[in-house]
């Protein structure tokens, strides 16, 4: 087993790059008569939390989605910076 050890949150260096405010980008995939779809979403930064999952912090970045207004979770390995 590794030594190594990190107090940082799975995630927190690919959050850095996201500010409150920033506009970003992310990517759903789905299957449309038998042929991969993706639709492209936009939306602002609007609160980078922390949550325990599976016994290790994970850093979370809730955006306000352009098309619908709602409030979505997301991790930041999902986002683009636009």
């Amino acid at each position: 087993m590794s030594n190594l050890q990190n107090d940082r949150a799975f995630g927190s260096y690919m959050a850095s790059r996201y500010k409150i405010g920033s506009l970003v980008s992310w990517s759903e995939w789905k299957i449309v008569d038998n042929t991969i779809d993706e639709d492209i979403f936009y939306g602002t930064v609007v609160e980078k939390t922390i949550k325990i999952n599976g016994g290790r912090p994970v850093t979370i970045i809730k955006v306000a989605c352009s098309d619908t207004g709602e409030i979505i979770s997301l991790n930041p390995f999902q986002l683009r910076l636009q």
